[in-house]
């Protein structure tokens, strides 16, 4: 069984930012009457304060440019496994909904949709227009085929309807429809970005090691420097419209800077340590040993309960697997936060940190073999089931909750709108 250890005191907030309170405590708004077709947004406008407040924008630039940290991996599209890849992905893909930062439930590739049966079936209508980057429509077999989870099935009533049935009912559009899992993609002919429904796109002969180029059909353009194994700061130096970050040093050196605008963004990340050991330890003060803005690990974890995924309240699995025998605990080579985690948790347990590349990692954590992992998972997920399966060991292990952390975004004043979705993803506003 997994135990626990939840830990539940609040940092203060660092004066030198702004921050997006609301944002901090998203909820989920209230659905509509039996039957009632909701369109933009499903009961009203959304309120400003999911906008990044970094003064007046008359237009949006040509060409915009967003720095990037973390390496992104088009085999991983459309579901993100770091923050580069989240903010990539989210201009690039689209799912049927999505919600804001204040818990509102806006349209993407769906634009009305309605409930019927006490809620056990909701039905969305696709935008019209709704097309491929190669111009080919977007049908409701696009979005249905293949897909599918637990506790709901997907049905293609007509070309562009598409039904979703519960097994309970949902008084309120259900948050699965915003996962990334359900964005509508399909291969590209030359194996490297699958091709998507956003409004930009992207191929191999748009990609180098140095730059993704995602265009629209506006004629404006995206431009996502990486960071690569320089100094992010030169990413600042040299003029990006937008960079999130989770160094705080890299947050202050951006606040010396002109015409930028610096901004906290939600807490979205908690780390956990992973084990097969029985019983648990509970470690104080590792927001401390971070460079990331971290806090105490608060409560209200989706992984708490996953009986509803037939996972009862942990992974599936009767016995531990068979140990190494030696001390050692893994994190990913590309996170710094779990790196120093891992560390100061060897020394606290008389271990060693081991690193792996994120890939390698994912398999170490499945396999279960070795003493203990550095794990980040998300905060809010939009399918608890999904990111159970994706993310979480199958055999039986005490988790121990370590730390929040959440990102901050640098941003140009005056270039363009940004916006924040409720699981923190920063991208253009509409």
């Amino acid at each position: 069984m997994y135990r626990y250890f939840m830990l539940a005191q609040r940092l203060p907030l660092i004066a030198v930012l702004s921050l997006l309170g609301a944002c901090a405590h998203p909820r989920i708004g209230t659905g509509g009457g039996v039957g009632e077709t909701r369109a933009g947004g499903g009961g009203g406008a959304p309120d400003e304060s999911c906008l990044l407040a970094t003064g007046g924008v008359s237009g949006r630039s040509p060409i915009i440019t967003i720095g990037l940290i973390d390496a992104v991996d088009p085999r991983h599209a459309p579901v993100p496994r770091n923050d580069a890849e989240r903010i990539v992905f989210r201009h690039l893909y689209e799912t049927p909904v999505r919600i804001d930062c204040e818990g509102h439930v806006l349209p993407e590739l769906a634009d009305r949709w309605a409930k019927d049966d006490g809620g056990r079936r909701w039905t969305f209508r696709l935008r019209d227009g709704g097309q491929f980057w190669d111009g080919a429509p977007v049908t409701a077999q696009d979005l249905v085929f293949g897909r599918g989870g637990v506790g709901y099935t997907l049905g293609a009533l007509e070309t562009r309807v598409v039904t979703v049935t519960f097994a309970k009912e949902k008084d309120d559009v259900p948050p699965l429809l915003a996962d990334p899992g359900l964005a509508v993609t399909k291969p590209a002919p030359d194996s490297s970005w699958p091709i998507g429904t956003g409004a930009y796109w992207a191929t191999s002969a748009t990609t180098t090691p140095q730059e993704i180029r995602a265009r629209s059909s506006r004629g404006d353009t995206l431009v996502f420097k990486l960071a690569g194994g320089g100094d992010a700061r030169d990413l600042l130096d040299a003029g990006v419209d937008l960079l999130v970050t989770r160094d705080r040093a890299l947050r202050d050196y951006a606040a010396t800077l002109k015409d930028v605008t610096v901004v906290a963004l939600p807490w979205d990340r908690t780390y956990v340590y992973i084990t097969a050991e029985a019983g648990g330890t509970r470690f104080d003060g590792l927001e401390q040993a971070v460079r990331a803005e971290a806090r105490r690990a608060e409560g209200g974890f989706w992984w708490l309960d996953l009986h509803a995924c037939g996972l009862g309240t942990g992974a599936q699995g009767s016995s531990p697997p068979a140990s190494t025998g030696q001390r050692r605990i893994l994190y990913s080579r590309s996170d710094p936060t779990a790196r120093e985690l891992a560390g100061r948790l060897a020394a606290l347990t008389h271990a060693v940190a081991t690193s792996r590349a994120p890939d390698d990692f994912s398999s170490a954590l499945d396999g279960g073999r070795d003493w203990g992992y550095v794990v980040a998972l998300p905060r809010m997920t939009a399918d608890v089931c999904r990111s159970a399966k994706d993310l979480l060991p199958t055999w039986p292990a005490t988790f121990t909750a370590l730390v929040d952390t959440r990102p901050t975004a640098i941003v140009r004043r005056g270039v363009a709108r940004w916006t924040v979705d409720q699981d923190g993803t920063v991208h253009l506003a509409p």
